[in-house]
């Protein structure tokens, strides 16, 4: 463990931010927008200098950037100030390093650290990989929204997954 490297996620790293989620965008269902996305709506959930709610670039040892990672609020009601929703995107090619798993847990502490009790990542129900990977950390399935979405001339479940920390 200990492999990644985190930096605080500044207003210039958005534009590999925007790359990264552009491509999950236009080649994957992991992410239910269909075309890409403005900039200001990524402004608009990857919190940048927010004093609750943080996002971190992912660096391999040699510094490589491999992808990025954030924790924001579940929803905007005072009531639910005791979640978040977590996220985690790595660059095509790092699968399979441990890097996921590793960002997960390190992004747990962080949110610990924030005072938050509960963490939620809203995962496609055919995303095996991420599912695997909240499963294996402890997460557990509390919902699935069956065929709430369509892309790609598929229609697609969302999967609540759900921690207590």
């Amino acid at each position: 463990m200990n492999q990644l490297k985190f930096v605080e996620i500044e207003e210039e790293d958005l534009t590999f931010v925007k790359e990264m989620y552009d491509y999950y965008t236009l080649n994957t269902t992991v992410v239910y927008s269909i075309d890409p996305v403005p900039m200001e709506d990524i402004r608009s959930f990857v919190p940048v200098k927010d004093p609750l709610y943080r996002s971190f670039m992912l660096l391999t040892p040699e510094g490589e950037k491999c992808g990025f990672c954030y924790f924001n609020k579940f929803k905007p009601r005072a009531a639910f100030s005791v979640s978040v929703e977590i996220t985690i995107y790595l660059k095509p090619g790092f699968e399979g390093r441990g890097y996921g798993t590793e960002a997960l847990l390190r992004l747990e502490d962080y949110v610990r650290e924030g005072g938050f009790t509960n963490i939620v990542a809203l995962i496609s129900g055919d995303n095996m990989v991420s599912r695997h990977l909240f499963e294996k950390c402890g997460y557990t399935c509390s919902g699935n929204l069956k065929n709430v979405a369509r892309k790609f001339d598929q229609y697609l479940d969302l999967m609540f997954y759900q921690k207590e920390v």
